[in-house]
């Protein structure tokens, strides 16, 4: 049979019977967590907005394009059922890129779906191999957005990219060829 001890129970981490060295650790442990928790939250509350990029209203079936500092995007909206495709292409804007820029190193291409004060409501990112700029003469996307019966009111297009235009072709194995580069984007904004 075990024996049973008298004891009394521990001290409260913030109680004044505990040590100075046990109350600093379980404040400082405190903190942290609170932190971390209003950083969750406030991230999970942040808006991204397309209000500074150029967008346009969404119109069916109509040819549309909207032009940016280095790209120019050429798109059609088409209704489908319970959702809008987008599907269009990117070409780079005549004389926006130096005559040097022959490749894209890295291009991405994003399609925000917005309301009308710029609260993006959906977005799409689109990453496209390295590439010679201007091969294709424009670079195909194609998206679509479930609309949600919420949003009633007009939706609007907008799109942003994110750029590396390069010299030379860039190497496979990643490795700097030494040449000259450009790095160039616009996109939406946090909030």
């Amino acid at each position: 049979m075990p024996l049973l001890l008298p004891h009394s129970p521990a001290p409260s981490p913030l109680s004044h019977s505990a040590s100075p060295r046990l109350r600093a650790t379980t404040l400082a442990a405190l903190a942290l967590a609170v932190a971390l928790l209003s950083g969750g939250l406030l991230t999970g509350c942040a808006r991204q907005t397309v209000g500074h990029l150029a967008r346009a209203q969404l119109q069916a079936d109509t040819p549309q394009a909207v032009s940016m500092q280095y790209l120019r995007f050429t798109y059609r909206v088409v209704p489908l059922r319970e959702s809008v495709g987008v599907r269009g292409m990117a070409a780079p804007v005549p004389g926006a890129l130096p005559g040097w820029a022959k490749w894209y190193e890295q291009l991405t291409v994003m399609v925000y779906l917005s309301d009308a004060t710029g609260r993006v409501i959906d977005a799409q990112e689109y990453d496209y191999l390295p590439r010679a700029v201007g091969d294709e003469g424009a670079i195909p996307f194609e998206t679509r957005f479930y609309l949600d019966p919420d949003d009633t009111g007009p939706l609007y297009v907008s799109f942003g990219y994110r750029m590396v235009a390069t010299e030379r072709e860039p190497k496979l194995d990643g490795a700097d060829d030494g040449g000259r580069s450009l790095i160039v984007g616009e996109g939406a904004l946090d909030n």
